[in-house]
């Protein structure tokens, strides 16, 4: 007999990954520099397009409830953003998977700078102030760069 908490283990495995990667992204964006890491969007384009489970979308959700919170934008806007790109890649899936690992990392710069625009404009149409657009394209290029070593560490982990 399979108890509840072998259903649930794994999911609680997952959540608690997710929120160490945001809670990390969070430490570094509050230490004043202006830079935003989002190793949690990495985490969130691995899991999608490569080792997708059950209750992967409900934890997407309620962090981006808490990235609301931190940003001070309505509750519902990073979660509807989170939606909207977790159906782009869930029903693109077929065609971004790929076996070569430029083209993958290409395809994320991709998501990671259309999915920055999105928000920075948001904020823009809300009146909030938001970051120099030099600590932007930094927070862009550190992203992309650690991309390839969370990549392989979530592959690792996830065998």
């Amino acid at each position: 007999m399979i108890h509840w908490y072998y259903r649930f283990l794994p999911f609680l495995r997952r959540f608690t990954f997710f929120a160490i990667c945001n809670f990390f992204d969070v430490f570094i964006l509050f230490q004043g520099m202006g830079l935003r890491l989002q190793t949690a969007l990495i985490v969130f384009y691995r899991w999608v397009l490569y080792t997708p489970q059950r209750r992967d979308l409900l934890i997407f959700m309620l962090f981006g409830i808490f990235w609301d919170g931190i940003f001070h934008v309505p509750f519902g806007l990073h979660s509807f953003l989170t939606l909207v790109t977790f159906i782009i890649l869930h029903t693109q899936k077929r065609y971004l998977q790929t076996n070569h690992q430029y083209i993958r990392w290409l395809i994320f710069l991709g998501v990671l700078v259309l999915s920055n625009q999105i928000e920075y404009a948001l904020h823009l149409l809300l009146n909030q102030q938001i970051a120099f657009s030099f600590m932007v394209i930094l927070s862009v290029f550190l992203t992309g760069s650690l991309y390839p070593l969370i990549f392989k560490f979530l592959q690792h982990h996830d065998q």
